[in-house]
């Protein structure tokens, strides 16, 4: 594994599959899937923010919107994009 990959890694909470993003950006994430599931204070609850990544992009902010267990949905927060004027 890459220095830059383990970097990106270890700067966010859940693992989500990019292709698994519904078009009201909700994707399910588990816990034990991710980077922190061997931590035992990692707790995200609905209204949460938590960093959400896939190893291969910079990771994204998202909320915590429903959690069962250890499945917990997130809706991603996109970034704002400025529209350049003609």
């Amino acid at each position: 594994m890459s220095g830059t990959i383990a970097a990106v890694a270890s700067a966010y909470d859940l693992s989500y599959d990019p292709n698994e993003v519904g078009g009201d950006l909700v994707v399910e994430t588990r816990i034990s899937d991710g980077p922190r599931d061997a931590d035992v204070s990692f707790d995200p609850q609905p209204g949460d923010w938590v960093a959400v990544g896939d190893d291969e992009v910079d990771p994204l902010k998202a909320r915590v919107v429903r959690r069962n267990g250890d499945r917990v949905w997130v809706q991603i927060d996109l970034p704002q994009l400025t529209r350049l004027s003609a």
